[in-house]
């Protein structure tokens, strides 16, 4: 199952939220399968990434150390190809 995450910092906590993230090496739990990003705004409050994990729980291990830093938001997304599997395909009669 794939997440989209959107993470924010305050300017309070941005210094510290970073300095934290240089230093977290590679604190993925079991249960996460890939991690694409983060990718960081040019002001450094906010990022994204994808997360593809067993589950939203999982998240909750990953994300537990950042909560008094940071707030996420969290979306459970489907790839372009799962949407196409559950979607049929009929025709548009106006194309």
């Amino acid at each position: 199952m794939y997440f989209h995450i959107h993470f924010e910092f305050t300017p309070e906590t941005r210094d510290t939220a970073l300095k934290r993230f240089m230093n977290a090496g590679d604190g993925i739990p079991d249960g996460v399968q890939s991690v694409s990003g983060p990718w960081f705004s040019t002001t450094l409050l906010e990022g994204w990434g994808i997360v593809e994990a067993d589950d939203a729980s999982v998240l909750a291990k990953l994300l537990s150390g950042w909560t008094d830093l940071a707030v996420d938001h969290i979306a459970p997304v489907l790839s372009g190809e799962d949407v196409l599997k559950l979607l049929p395909l009929k025709p548009n009669p106006n194309d």
